[in-house]
């Protein structure tokens, strides 16, 4: 149920980032969606390319400076925390079928 809980989480995250303006979404938003790429390129090595290209849209159309700025909130940092530690819980298993989950949803 928990890991149902998370990947519902991850969904929303992935898919609200996409209907916002400049930098596409909230801080705290933002560091969820980064959390989750960064844990995700290191618990499937393999295809952390995909996941850093992932992370990489996150901000397309926002300056150096404004994804600088965001990174470096409160609101930014106790999500991206957040985030890994909730999925640093997940068995292997569960946290390969998230990650999976995060490359199938749209970009």
């Amino acid at each position: 149920m928990k890991t149902h809980r998370i990947l519902i989480l991850i969904s929303a995250i992935l898919i609200s980032q996409a209907a916002l303006a400049k930098l596409p979404m909230s801080n705290d938003v933002f560091g969820k969606s980064e959390g989750t790429f960064d844990f995700c390129a290191q618990a499937k090595p393999s295809d952390a390319a995909k996941y850093q290209e992932r992370k990489r849209s996150l901000v397309r159309g926002a300056s150096d400076k404004e994804v600088a700025d965001s990174r470096k909130t409160s609101e930014y940092r106790n999500a991206y925390d957040w985030i890994t530690a909730q999925l640093g819980k997940l068995s292997k298993d569960q946290s390969v079928a998230a990650c999976d989950a995060v490359l199938r949803s749209d970009p």
